[in-house]
């Protein structure tokens, strides 16, 4: 299996973009997905620290801030 196994079928701009991204619309909408997902969970996971009383509030702050912003 080749490494651009995953241009087949595709023609046109989509396989213009496929080729010059690295991946198809079907690959990018996963990855976010699965980025989402991942940040949800951390989010979760940061808000019972809090709540737990493991971390402080300005802990917690600084923390969110830095979820959001690295997106």
């Amino acid at each position: 299996m080749s490494e651009w196994d995953f241009l087949w079928g595709l023609s046109g701009e989509d396989l213009e973009n496929a080729i010059s991204s690295g991946g198809t619309d079907d690959d990018w909408a996963y990855s976010e997905e699965q980025e989402r997902k991942k940040r949800k969970m951390e989010w979760e996971n940061l808000k019972s620290l809090r709540d737990e009383g493991v971390i402080s509030k300005e802990e917690f702050k600084q923390r969110k801030t830095y979820l959001f912003l690295n997106k």
